[in-house]
């Protein structure tokens, strides 16, 4: 179970995972509709309860090496949703979606299968060396490990291109974006994303919410070495060089006098990154200043989210005792899952869990969670083709499946907006209302 602090008790075998599996699967009741594949559902992510603090979590006070074996663990433990993570093939965005068959695609597909190959190898060739270095001089573990980071390097600076301070920006196509200096986007991507994979993101974001979109680079060293940089990242809660570069960009952004407002758009592993540079800001920039943020995270793989209250819910109101409900510093955070990917599973869906809550206080993964029913963990096939459906190089604003679907809460029965009108995700989700160059209904 997550705690307050963003830590969750150790899984005792497969039981409790198929019953994690199962529950995503389980038919809602209670005049709820039943989930079809592509709808979605919303968890407010709010504290409920009047008295929930009767079990006391075990592992408040675990160490940071418990939580990288306990996320090794869950690697074991939900192995069924490995394979989900790169299906179904859906190609609305053309060259865009990660594994369209482009010459560009296909050509960063082969050098992160020569990596992996690579990386496999010297993980299960490490003990072997182990015991030559007894018998044999050093001279030759030396070679291996050079050789090893030579190739590492090599194929790394394929993918990720030289070195450069300028950042990569996505544009809308043929028209000007709608935004200025006055409302600033950024993007940071998720693991196993090289120049060109990060540029179809930003490029795709941009035609989607017709804004000038710049990128927060968080560079690959390939799947495994990427894999072990997001336990550093998370458990361990190491500022690493591309956390700090983030922190920089965004903290210049926000101090801006011109800047009214930043909105920050995270993938994956550049949840936890995001997470660990608000988590920076906070301590660092004014209440005034980080309210000119707004984060919209997919497939978040953080263990925490945090975002402060500012003024709790006056005894009166009807949440008061409900706990954790009133202003943020943030103002704006969404989430945005795919019930059967990994990564959300071992992140925002795990956290944000109804269990998780009594002890995360509304604070420790704040925002909610829309939830869509399907597969998949690449940002733009599986993410925002399905979410954010283009028609004709447009948004369609019929909406999808998805955003169409009949808001559900822990499920409680469908909510209303007015009278007898049916409140839909697209109804709720402020990052919908952004799309096609589009503003809030509040602004």
């Amino acid at each position: 179970m997550p705690t307050m602090n963003g830590t969750k008790a150790s899984k005792t075998g497969s039981g409790h995972i198929m019953e994690k599996l199962t529950s995503i699967r389980r038919p809602m009741t209670n005049g709820t509709i039943q989930p079809q594949a592509g709808s979605g559902r919303i968890n407010m992510n709010q504290s409920f309860g009047h008295n929930p603090f009767i079990t006391i979590p075990q592992d408040v006070d675990q160490n940071p090496f418990r939580l990288v074996w306990d996320d090794l663990q869950s690697v074991f433990q939900l192995s069924k949703l490995l394979p989900l993570i790169i299906v179904p093939f859906n190609f609305n965005s053309g060259p865009l979606d990660e594994l369209y068959p482009s010459r560009s695609n296909i050509y960063a597909i082969t050098l992160h299968m020569i990596l992996l190959f690579t990386q496999l190898l010297m993980i299960i060739t490490l003990p072997i060396m182990a015991v030559i270095f007894w018998f044999l001089p050093g001279l030759l573990n030396l070679l291996y490990f050079v050789a090893f980071v030579g190739i590492t390097l090599f194929f790394t600076r394929l993918l990720n291109g030289p070195p450069t301070t300028e950042a990569l920006v996505g544009l809308p196509d043929g028209i000007d974006p709608v935004n200025d200096e006055h409302e600033l986007w950024f993007f940071i991507n998720g693991v196993s994303v090289g120049k060109g994979w990060l540029q179809s993101n930003l490029d795709l974001l941009a035609r989607t919410f017709q804004r000038e979109v710049v990128g927060i680079r968080n560079i690959t060293n390939g799947f495994i070495f990427d894999l072990i940089e997001c336990l550093i990242q998370r458990d361990l809660d190491y500022k690493t060089r591309d956390i700090r570069l983030g922190r920089a960009q965004l903290r210049s952004a926000l101090a801006a006098p011109a800047t009214k407002k930043v909105v920050l758009i995270t993938h994956s592993q550049g949840g936890i990154e995001g997470s660990s540079i608000v988590d920076w800001l906070l301590a660092d920039l004014s209440i005034e200043v980080m309210s000119k943020l707004e984060i919209y995270n997919f497939g978040n793989a953080a263990r925490h989210f945090n975002n402060p209250l500012i003024k709790a819910s006056s005894p009166s109101s009807v949440g008061e005792g409900k706990g954790g409900r009133g202003d943020r510093v943030i103002k704006y955070i969404e989430h945005y899952a795919n019930s059967h990917d990994f990564v959300a599973n071992i992140g925002v869906l795990d956290f944000t869990s109804p269990q998780a809550q009594p002890y995360a206080d509304g604070n420790a993964f704040y925002g909610p969670v829309f939830v869509r029913e399907g597969t998949g963990h690449l940002l733009n096939m599986h993410y925002l083709d399905t979410m954010f459906t283009m028609v004709n190089g447009k948004v369609d604003d019929q909406g999808n499946a998805f955003m169409n679907s009949v808001v559900q809460d822990r499920g409680e029965r469908v909510g209303m907006t007015n009278g007898n009108a049916l409140k839909r995700i697209k109804d709720v989700s402020r990052l919908w209302e952004y799309r096609n160059g589009g503003k809030p209904r509040d602004e």
